[in-house]
């Protein structure tokens, strides 16, 4: 609807007061903060809070990990975990009620569960490894320490599977030593070899040579059967051990919602750091520098008075840059994240969310003109905000594309979409009708609207005549586009510039009418259309100076009107996506029909319609959503939008999880 008109605020306050003020002004939500450069001259310094900000982000850290280990251990409790509303809390009495530190103790004592946690299921797996490499040594009497004496090696590995024990007798007969197998299986062949110190390289060169790999038992001791028995022990240690730490997690759970309000406290002082950074500061103050829109000035100026500072709010000047604030009622407002997909209108501009939402609602409805989808997307667009817990942003999204389900299901029994033909699928394959003309006739309602033309019936469903349909499209563009243009002609009216409104706009309109009228009265529409291009030769070219450049610009202004029909033809593309849909939903219906009346026709059926109507709804979802807002951007905005502006981004307390009080703190 319009742009908020925005006033600069400048405050000087004490060092000691910086951190009260942001978080005051957090918690009022109304005031933009800027970093203030500093100066040149070494007097205006920027605030140092680096210290308190990185242990701000330790704490946030600490907590964001303990979070997700409760979570998971979480109890059953009144609320449905897939739908938990923000929980409403005083950060101050949290503080005051030892919650606080309460919360913290849960949150160390969660990373240290989860630590032990961590180190017992490493260590679990080093068990489980251990087991399996001492298995095949299980027959081995010796203990697995013992590896050499005074005179000799013994050396325990694996050989391949296909090598004779009687082939490694042979080679290592000659240097003394004696081999002896241990056990076999599809890994290996495991073996103990006995040779005297001074055959080692001989022995070793042989072994390698027939693929011998030396087995590894270091910090095992004893037989291989005891220090299996004494890894199972501890297996079972590890096991108890765990099963404590998740039962200790489990009696924790129930805090899990006091671990999510200390992040937002915590949170909150991060971010209120991250403000403070933004601040300058002399020997003995500091300085901030924001933007406060200007119907909430008085609640600032309240707020201020009650603190130690010095503050000044003013007008912008033509240097300043202001953030941009959107004003919209409660339908509009949804639709202000597809502007701002585009980019913010510059502050002092006009703001065109309102128009577009109208135009954004009809474009979408005819895109995706069917009663059936229609009604599966305004469901799931104004339930899921209400039963999932989505943020803010998201829940205007998703009311928006509910909006747009209204526009389909309106438009879709306009055309006669109800998931394609879906009615008379089912009425020719279950309920006896011959065709689906019979279908038709009995139940007219599901093909659309019929309008008589000249003693001749019109249908509307554009899967059976798809030229009105055309038409009604390239209507919609023309008002889209004329639409575009009557925003500028209003801009160019508030801006005082009357006669350009009047050259610049007006004489395209008295163009297009004389178009129009050609096709109603050819004498008067041609000389309609005389006078506009009379007007748009005579005058496009009016600030130039030279005359020869005045014609050239003029008849430059008129070969504007081929951009506007090839504007206007970007407006067939709704015929396409509603034939896309529409000839899409068919091709399922046909495919669940196929299996006729039986069991498995009536599954195949059910299959179709989950699978294939899921399938076709998402892809045109995104088609029409796409589609609609290229039209927005590059057929409606082009005509008068003025882009550039920064979003106005107020300071808030941190409530991912929580709702922090929103009146502001007083002393």
């Amino acid at each position: 609807m319009s742009i908020s008109t925005m006033k600069r605020l400048t405050v000087l306050t004490p060092k000691g007061e910086a951190d009260s003020l942001i978080r005051r002004l957090m918690k009022l939500r109304c005031v933009d903060i800027r970093a203030v450069p500093p100066d040149g001259d070494g007097e205006l310094l920027r605030h140092d809070c680096d210290a308190a900000r990185a242990e701000a982000e330790r704490k946030v850290n600490s907590i964001a990990e303990a979070i997700p280990v409760l979570d998971k251990y979480k109890y059953t409790v009144e609320k449905s975990a897939w739908r938990s509303g923000p929980i409403n809390t005083s950060s101050g009495l949290f503080r005051k009620t030892g919650s606080y530190h309460a919360a913290w103790a849960v949150a160390e004592e969660v990373l240290e569960l989860r630590d032990t946690m961590t180190e017992c299921y490493q260590e679990d797996n080093r068990m489980a490894a251990r087991i399996a490499m001492l298995r095949p040594w299980l027959s081995y009497d010796l203990p697995l320490e013992t590896d050499e004496t005074d005179t000799s090696y013994l050396w325990l590995g694996v050989l391949p599977a296909a090598v004779r024990l009687s082939a490694v007798q042979d080679a290592l007969e000659p240097h003394f030593a004696g081999v002896e197998e241990i056990h076999r299986d599809n890994a290996g062949m495991y073996i103990a070899v006995v040779l005297l110190k001074e055959e080692e390289e001989a022995v070793n060169r042989i072994l390698a040579g027939l693929g011998f790999v030396k087995s590894n038992f270091k910090d095992i001791t004893g037989t291989a059967k005891q220090a299996l028995s004494a890894s199972e022990r501890r297996m079972d240690e590890l096991d108890n051990r765990l099963q404590a730490c998740i039962d200790r997690l489990c009696e924790l759970s129930p805090l899990l919602e006091d671990l999510q309000v200390l992040y937002d406290v915590e949170n909150t002082t991060l971010l209120a750091a991250q403000h403070k950074q933004k601040l300058a500061e002399t020997e003995s103050c500091v300085i901030l520098d924001g933007w406060v829109p200007a119907d909430r000035c008085d609640k600032v100026k309240h707020l201020l008075r009650h603190m130690y500072c010095a503050f000044d709010i003013e007008d912008p000047t033509e240097d300043d840059d202001p953030p941009v604030l959107l004003k919209n009622n409660g339908y509009a407002s949804n639709f202000e994240w597809v502007v701002g997909m585009y980019s913010y209108p510059k502050y002092g501009s006009y703001d065109p969310t309102f128009i577009m939402s109208i135009y954004y609602f009809v474009i979408f409805g005819l895109m995706f003109a069917d009663v059936g989808y229609g009604l599966l997307l305004t469901l799931g667009g104004f339930l899921a905000p209400k039963i999932l817990k989505v943020s803010p942003g998201m829940k205007r999204m998703l009311t928006m594309f509910g909006y747009c389900g209204i526009a389909c299901t309106l438009l879709g029994a306009v055309f006669g979409g109800w998931f394609g033909d879906l009615p008379y699928a089912i009425m020719t394959t279950y309920m006896g009708y011959e065709s689906t003309e019979a279908a038709k006739a009995a139940a007219p309602i599901f093909n659309g609207v019929t309008l008589t033309l000249g003693g001749e019936p019109l249908s509307l469903n554009p899967l059976e005549n798809p030229i009105p349909f055309l038409i009604i499209s390239l209507a919609m563009g023309l008002i889209h586009i004329v639409g575009g243009m009557a925003v500028k002609f209003y801009m160019l009216c508030r801006e005082g510039k009357i006669f350009s409104a009047i050259f610049d706009i007006g004489s395209y309109w008295i163009l297009f009418g004389g178009i129009g009228l050609l096709f109603v009265d050819a004498t008067v529409g041609a000389v309609v259309s005389i006078m506009g291009v009379l007007m748009i030769v005579l005058t496009q070219g009016r600030e130039k100076k030279n005359i020869f450049a005045k014609f050239v610009f003029g008849l430059k202004g008129l070969y504007d009107l081929i951009n506007y029909a090839s504007d206007l033809l970007s407006y067939s593309r709704i015929l396409a996506l509603g034939l896309a849909a529409g000839v899409m939903a068919q091709v399922f219906n046909l495919l669940g029909t196929l299996g006729g009346v039986s069991i498995p026709g009536f599954i195949l059926l059910i299959f179709v319609m989950l699978v294939g109507h899921g399938l076709n709804m998402a892809i045109n979802l995104l088609g029409a959503f796409v589609h609609t807002c290229r039209l927005q951007y590059l057929e409606f905005f082009s005509k008068f939008y003025e882009d550039g502006g920064t979003p106005f981004d107020p300071a808030l307390p941190s409530e991912k999880y929580s709702t922090a009080e929103s009146d502001m703190m007083k002393k």
